[in-house]
């Protein structure tokens, strides 16, 4: 983990009590943590000693439970003995002032611990999921979606066309499923799988039509799955028209249903789609799901502008809510619609 990527961990953590906002300092990183009056501040330096937190702001239950959730992170991180650590940050914050290669540091509240480790995640799994399948001809399209369980954001789905040798190219560049990949890895890989593809799409839709679209298939008696199949079903589609040689495809299985197939079929009655669990361990369905990521973080960033309530948190948890109830301080309730999905049970905690 590098020392962007260990950033952005602490970002999205500490998003979990307030309004997060990050700034650029000489030699490191400030966050600012806000919540009800109270504010917290935490430089993070990147020496060539490690990394170091200085902690700003004066006591308050705020910062006791900011510096508890980051240094949860820094421990796990760096692979340092917990009672080994405690013992180091007692010790420094007894030093007086010091200076970090030549920026002064405030005597408040001071850690110096190795800088964290390079993780590694990978399941060794991705492949060519269809190679061995009778009639695969290699070349083939692999669809995946990003977004269905975030509170706030969009819902994306990607498909991407390959033949062997693009997948090989893929398989060695590292693209995997993006569940198991940081943002920034994610973000890198986006233009070497749009280089690469014979042919891609990614459709974003936006939370405004997110919820008139739900609301829509509802009413027909649908579901969040009949939603993910239509998308499955126009991504496919779309790149099939970009490459219409391709003869096979393959989506996760989400529901146990025919509706993608049977939509495929409605535009390209000869191509093969085939339906399986865990199908992002195939190189065609993990790059869709990269490309889907990319944009579905993209999309956050932009909206957290936006919003104007600092980093919007991922997934649907506490954070998510808490950052959903800044947004309505500000702005009001009505602007919720342009911003979350609204039929998750985040909206009825508000």
């Amino acid at each position: 983990m590098d020392f962007e990527e260990y950033v952005n961990s602490i970002e999205e953590t500490l998003c979990s009590l307030g309004n997060v906002q990050t700034k650029d300092i000489n030699y490191g990183v400030q966050i600012i943590l806000t919540e009800t009056g109270k504010k917290v501040t935490l430089n993070i330096y990147n020496g060539k000693k490690g990394i170091r937190l200085v902690w700003g702001g004066g006591d308050s239950e705020l910062q006791t439970l900011a510096i508890d959730l980051v240094h949860k992170i820094h421990f796990r991180n760096s692979g340092v003995n917990h009672m080994a650590a405690a013992s180091a940050g007692k010790e420094s914050q007894s030093n007086s002032a010091k200076l970090i290669s030549g920026v002064s540091v405030p005597d408040e509240d001071v850690w110096c611990l190795n800088a964290p480790e390079q993780v590694h995640i990978s399941s060794g799994q991705t492949r060519i999921l269809l190679a061995g399948e009778p009639g695969f001809s290699g070349v083939w399209m692999g669809s995946d979606e990003s977004g269905k369980g975030d509170y706030f954001g969009p819902l994306v789905v990607a498909s991407v066309c390959l033949d062997v040798h693009g997948g090989e190219a893929l398989l060695n560049a590292r693209v995997r499923d993006c569940k198991e990949m940081t943002d920034l890895k994610i973000l890198s890989l986006k233009e070497e799988i749009e280089k690469t593809a014979l042919a891609y799409t990614v459709l974003v839709m936006k939370p405004h039509a997110y919820n008139m679209r739900y609301e829509q298939v509802q009413q027909q008696g649908g579901n969040l799955n009949t939603l993910l199949a239509l998308g499955h079903i126009a991504a496919l589609k779309q790149t099939w028209q970009k490459y219409p040689q391709c003869r096979q495809a393959l989506v996760d299985q989400f529901a146990k249903n025919d509706s993608i197939p049977e939509g495929v079929h409605a535009f390209a009655p000869d191509l093969q789609v085939w339906q399986r669990p865990r199908a992002e361990e195939d190189i065609a369905v993990a790059a869709a799901s990269v490309l889907a990521r990319a944009a579905f973080l993209q999309m956050i960033q932009e909206m957290g502008k936006e919003a104007g309530i600092g980093r919007i948190p991922k997934g649907g948890g506490e954070a998510a809510t808490n950052a959903a109830r800044r947004l309505v301080q500000k702005q009001g309730t009505k602007v919720l619609e342009h911003f979350v999905k609204l039929h998750f049970a985040n909206t009825q905690k508000l």
